[in-house]
């Protein structure tokens, strides 16, 4: 996660509503943590189940409609009372789509008395009003949904279900309306590169005070959609029009971010070049470390297992149904937990030679797909000048 707004601009007021007037070991967290951060505890997200309403191109998980295997309420209240003892900084519950799981609310509710920060990453489709307030009375700190064009109809094609535009764009205001902190996610594709502007405005328009662009990662159903990943200069191209719109945004209270593309980071140095602010940002990032798999970031499966990232299904280092979450990630972490803590001295290719891997080192899961290895090149980078 690159945050354009706090490395631009100093603005970075979502995130700064979730990690404040809270604490983690004791200690007030700074507002400007987690990827700009040393956080150790990773930021879990939580697959409560397999189930979704729509039929996503780029569905890392391959959702399907019905149940598969999940994790009962008892499990998951124990997984929930688990979290909270570590003092995890942040909880996401996703799916397929979460607000399917028959467990949503009573464990939304459970990690709110346990004090957990929760928070949702969805389709929208399903927050009619009455959800809307029954996310809020469960202190759900945000809600993300995505719109992956302004446009309805290419937004429908791309979600496979007719109606999702105006379903996922009133669940959206619903969230607002209830007093929820909110985000417009977007998922880069050749197809819809072009609407990011329209996006931005869009969100501006609802008074949504995020933008959060994904990069497209081959997993699931994604890998079948691998060409259409934007090619380098587009992908140039927008990271350029994100950090513009961080600066002449800064006043309007929205905060621009990117994902699941550690390479923003390195590119963003190469566009300020001479800028003053290089130095500050490099700081930042550096600190950030790049690709969080494995580190700050952890994905429980809807059956339990438990994989360094959720674009990682082909790499599960134990499940909760058998073992402890703490013994699995801190205690006695697999091997390949350790290979990716150590990753940076380990990367192949122009990712290892690159002056730039301290602060990025490409995304782990795309050198997988693209390569069959994880310490592998990341062949989608941008950075032109990698000599740092």
């Amino acid at each position: 996660m690159i945050i354009f707004s706090k490395a631009l601009a100093d603005q970075a007021t979502v995130w700064e509503a979730l990690r404040r007037s809270e604490s983690c070991q004791g200690q007030d967290i700074p507002a400007d943590l987690l990827r700009f951060s040393a956080q150790t505890k990773p930021v879990v997200m939580w697959n409560l189940t397999r189930r979704c309403n729509l039929a996503c191109s780029h569905c890392y998980m391959d959702a399907i409609p019905r149940e598969d295997d999940e994790l009962s309420l008892e499990e998951g209240v124990r997984l929930t009372d688990e979290l909270a003892r570590m003092e995890i900084p942040i909880l996401i519950l996703t799916g397929g789509e979460p607000l399917m799981s028959r467990n949503f609310f009573p464990l939304a509710f459970h990690a709110r008395e346990v004090g957990l920060r929760t928070v949702v990453s969805t389709n929208g489709t399903l927050i009619t009003p009455e959800v809307a307030m029954l996310l809020a009375e469960a202190e759900i700190r945000y809600v993300g949904v995505s719109l992956d064009s302004a446009l309805p109809a290419k937004h429908d094609e791309f979600r496979g279900v007719s109606g999702a535009y105006e379903r996922a764009l009133q669940g959206l205001r619903n969230a607002r309306d209830a007093g929820l902190r909110t985000g417009l996610r977007v998922t880069l594709t050749r197809d819809n590169w072009q609407d990011i502007p329209a996006l931005i405005n869009l969100a501006l328009e609802e008074g949504i005070p995020r933008f959060c662009l994904y990069h497209l990662v081959p997993t699931g159903r994604g890998a079948g959609i691998s060409d259409k990943d934007v090619s380098q200069e587009q992908r140039r191209s927008v990271i350029r029009l994100l950090a513009e719109a961080a600066v002449e945004l800064r006043d309007k209270n929205i905060e621009i971010l990117t994902t699941d593309s550690p390479m923003d980071g390195a590119y963003l140095l190469e566009i300020l070049k001479e800028d003053p602010r290089r130095d500050y940002v490099r700081r930042l990032l550096t600190n950030a470390g790049g690709c969080s798999a494995g580190i700050k970031v952890a994905n429980i499966s809807y059956k339990g297992d438990v994989h360094p990232c959720h674009f990682m299904p082909q790499v599960v280092v134990g499940n909760v149904r058998e073992r402890p979450f703490q013994d699995i990630w801190i205690d006695h972490p697999a091997p390949e937990l350790f290979a990716l803590r150590a990753v940076k001295s380990n990367l192949k290719g122009e990712c290892g030679e690159c002056n730039y891997r301290d602060l990025c080192g490409g995304c782990r899961q795309k050198a997988y797909y693209y390569n069959g290895d994880l310490l592998g090149e990341d062949p989608t980078c941008i950075v032109e000048n990698r000599s740092g």
